[in-house]
């Protein structure tokens, strides 16, 4: 029973959450110029000098940045593959709860991580205090969280569900 509302629920909070190593979530800029972070790099544009540069999520000169970025790769990859094994124990409900709710918590500590990262100083930009702006993919694990959660909900309705029905037979 692959086809109820909510394996769709936890397919699209999948899919969100791996969406987040795509999307910018968030800059920071300065006269000199701005650099992105995404969930697998930071990406540097320059104004006056070289041009633009990117480092991998594992290339952070600064140890803390690169275990805040690498925490947050691998809590994002960990979620999505609890939520996926998740959709195909529809057999065991409680058990299906049981690693949404655990989903759910790995993908708010991969808020954390995230959250960790972003308050470190810039890899590129040097000089003056940069503006730190918040990206549309910031918002992204949020929404996994929430459809995440709309699964868990219907599990239990339907859990409810079939409770009634065996009380009836």
């Amino acid at each position: 029973m692959i086809q109820r509302i909510q394996s769709v629920f936890l397919v699209i909070a999948v899919l969100i959450n791996l969406a987040t190593f795509f999307v910018p979530m968030w800059q920071f800029s300065s006269g000199a110029g701005t650099e992105l972070i995404t969930g697998l790099s930071v990406e540097s544009a320059e104004i006056l000098s070289e041009g633009s540069r990117s480092v991998s999520f594992s290339g952070h000169e600064n140890s803390t940045k690169q275990l805040a970025h690498t925490s947050f790769l691998i809590l994002a990859i960990i979620s999505s593959l609890v939520l996926i094994f998740d959709i195909f124990q529809y057999n065991n409900r409680s058990r299906q709860i049981t690693f949404a709710y655990v989903g759910i918590v790995l993908i708010l500590l991969e808020i954390l991580s995230f959250v960790l990262l972003t308050q470190q100083e810039p890899t590129f930009i040097t000089g003056a205090t940069p503006n730190s702006v918040a990206h549309f993919g910031f918002a992204f694990p949020v929404v996994a969280v929430v459809m995440a959660w709309m699964a868990i909900n219907r599990i239990k309705k339907d859990d409810a569900l079939v409770k009634s029905v065996d009380r009836l037979r």
